[in-house]
């Protein structure tokens, strides 16, 4: 399937796009359209399908993908919202172009996509992989309506019939489907309920803070008055007025003034409390983002390994006696021509061998290599499949 994917949106220093060409003006009509947080947009130019999301993010900002596909339609496009909501939630969980801020919203702090050529050939890639699985959904395109106005335009929503969305996206010039719900992951759901009970938590806290600091002012306040009050009664004790009657009324204003320094005592303890909890809960978080990391690094590791070892898995084999060509099923880990030897053990000490060129194709694919038409089929063979001396796989008939 020939496939070239874009990357677009509006991000810190206005609209970019990668690769930069002439497909501005699609992508700027597929945002100018948008109705929802998240929308498929389709267009078709001639033999081209350009298959588009954009899904909005905070402070009038968008990101976007398109998949070009030269002379093929997609059939089944239910696909398409899974391909695309999982690429968020991977950028958003890996911080790469987007990320979650304090509040759980979605936002971005990329100036131009050129600058991250990296993260976007990865994301290429990955929509190149995610694509071989909707190949079994593909038709060749039907020829073009003239009839229909290559501007004009459908809506739809995610609940319409599919036919006739399918019909839409080969007539019409654009068609749009709309999703204004239930567009996040559960992964991506779970982690911005982590981000917002903790923005929560925290701008209570805060508040808490604000009034015990209000109330610590106040009472530092009342404790200058029992102090001038003391003042004074200090003033009259020298005077020799009035000190005996005075003398419960003083008591009483220096027990006020312990129960109010006791009390500031405790709020500031609880404040402290506070602050220990929100410092756990954030280290908490990091530790939730750290695991998050090491399992995507400890997959990436045993695909490369697994890679280099074999470039595809046997799953069953089988052998034809009359015909003498030994089929297998495999699983392609990656796209490869490799040098295959097939050998056959029998019974008796017998070996049968031979080498065969095959291509190796990503998914569950099948292939057959020719070993000997003449071998009997009342004996028993040992069938082995190898590559570079690795074994990849068996069976015994």
């Amino acid at each position: 399937m020939n496939v070239t994917s874009y990357l677009f949106g509006e991000f810190n220093n206005g609209y970019t796009q990668y690769p930069d060409d002439y497909a501005e003006g699609i992508f700027s009509k597929f945002y100018t359209n948008s109705k929802s947080t998240t929308q498929i947009a389709i267009h078709r130019d001639g033999c081209l399908m350009y298959y588009g999301y954009v899904r909005k993010l905070e402070q009038g900002r968008y990101i976007g993908f398109c998949i070009v596909i030269n002379g093929l339609m997609l059939t089944k496009l239910e696909g398409l919202f899974s391909l695309y909501e999982n690429t968020i939630s991977n950028l958003v969980t890996n911080g790469q172009l987007i990320h979650f801020n304090e509040q759980g919203n979605i936002v971005t702090n990329v100036d131009r996509l050129y600058m991250n050529r990296e993260d976007i050939d990865l994301l290429s890639e990955s929509f190149r992989y995610g694509f071989q699985h909707l190949r079994d959904s593909t038709q060749s395109i039907p020829a073009v309506n003239y009839g229909v106005s290559k501007d004009s335009a459908k809506d739809f929503s995610i609940e319409d019939n599919l036919d006739e969305i399918v019909k839409s996206s080969h007539t019409c010039g654009y068609t749009y489907i709309y999703k204004s719900k239930g567009f996040n992951t559960s992964h991506l759901n779970s982690y911005k309920g982590v981000l917002s009970r903790l923005n929560n938590e925290k701008t209570e806290l805060a508040e808490q803070y604000d009034k015990l600091t209000t109330k610590y002012k106040e009472t530092i306040k009342q404790k200058k008055q029992y102090q001038n009050v003391f003042i004074l009664l200090l003033i009259v004790l020298v005077c020799g007025v009035g000190l005996f009657f005075l003398k419960d009324n003083l008591n009483i204003t220096m027990n006020a003034l312990n129960t109010a320094n006791q009390t500031n005592i405790e709020q500031n303890n609880l404040l402290t409390t506070k602050n220990n909890q929100i410092q756990e809960l954030d280290g908490q978080n990091h530790a939730l983002v750290l695991r998050s990391q090491e399992a995507e690094n400890n997959l990436t590791s045993f695909k490369n390994l697994l890679e280099q070892r074999q470039p595809f898995i046997i799953r069953s084999t089988s052998f034809n006696f009359s015909t003498g060509y030994l089929s297998f099923n495999y699983y392609g880990i990656k796209n490869e021509s490799a040098k295959i030897h097939v050998r056959a053990y029998s019974d008796d000490g017998n070996l049968y061998t031979n080498f065969a060129d095959i291509d190796i194709y990503i998914g569950d694919n099948a292939n057959e290599i020719y070993l000997d038409k003449y071998l009997n089929s009342e004996k028993w063979y040992s069938f082995e499949i190898l590559k570079e001396n690795i074994i990849l796989g068996g069976e015994r008939y």
